[in-house]
């Protein structure tokens, strides 16, 4: 063997032998997270109404230390805090949130970082909010010889209601819901202007199939009165009245429970 080769042998020998016994470095290991779980009591609520509740357990249990209520609204990306809470001997956690608006949102629980764990998110949870709203608020289709008006009845003052303007002429209004409404709720009545013996009545109904109708007459209220209104499109309303003696038929304060 020559000079070169057998310097050339040694070397590598040396490489080699210095790759075997250099100690290969462990990736280091990830921080423990916090598990959080989380179940709301509700996934309907009406909004300034129900209140959702919000319930779980965090693992490890971190008592007297905090979690965090997020919750985001519509097609929003980002989360917003909107409530904390302390956890329990026991690990677990009650947050509360009375929604004021309507729309789909969800909620998700957030116990922040501490005690070398990393912050934990629960799952999202999704709840729908419905509000009442004044019907008469919404933009109408066709309306005939019905105007928004306040009405008194039994000497009572209702406020955003419709009412008919010309006694004997058939009248009605129209109102788009789309399919995001659940309930109407209102009242149907002939106003206090109303001469005594007068008469009338009102149907409503829903994409053309009938929901409700009653007779009016002075002194007839049909008072609070719910209908179901889910999956409606479309939603009208029809009054009569006498001419003579002559009537003002009232459909007072009609509120309509939507989602958006």
């Amino acid at each position: 063997m020559n000079r070169l080769t057998a310097l050339a042998a040694t070397v590598a020998l040396a490489a080699g032998s210095l790759a075997l016994t250099t100690p290969t470095q462990a990736a280091p290991a990830k921080a423990q997270a916090y598990k959080v779980t989380a179940k709301a009591n509700i996934e309907v609520a009406v909004a300034k109404e129900d209140t959702v509740k919000v319930k779980g357990r965090v693992t490890p249990k971190a008592a007297g230390e905090k979690v965090v209520l997020q919750q985001r609204v519509g097609n929003k990306k980002s989360w917003k805090s909107t409530g904390n809470a302390k956890i329990k001997k026991n690990g677990t956690y009650v947050l509360k949130d009375k929604p004021s608006t309507q729309g789909p949102r969800e909620y998700r629980v957030l116990k922040p970082a501490s005690k070398g764990l990393q912050k934990g998110y629960s799952k999202a949870l999704p709840v729908e909010v419905y509000k009442w709203e004044k019907l008469v608020y919404r933009l109408s289709g066709p309306r005939v010889n019905v105007e928004p008006a306040g009405v008194l009845i039994g000497a009572e003052y209702f406020g955003q209601s419709l009412a008919t303007t010309t006694s004997g002429t058939p009248s009605s209004v129209e109102y788009t819901l789309g399919r995001k409404c659940t309930d109407l709720r209102a009242t149907y009545a002939l106003t206090d202007s109303s001469a005594t013996g007068s008469s009338g009545a009102v149907t409503v109904t829903a994409d053309g199939a009938v929901l409700a109708t009653h007779p009016l007459a002075v002194g007839t209220v049909i008072a609070d009165e719910v209908l179901d209104v889910s999956d409606v499109f479309r939603l009208k309303v029809d009054l009569t009245t006498s001419a003579t003696p002559a009537a003002v038929a009232a459909v007072a304060t009609p509120e309509v429970l939507c989602t958006r």
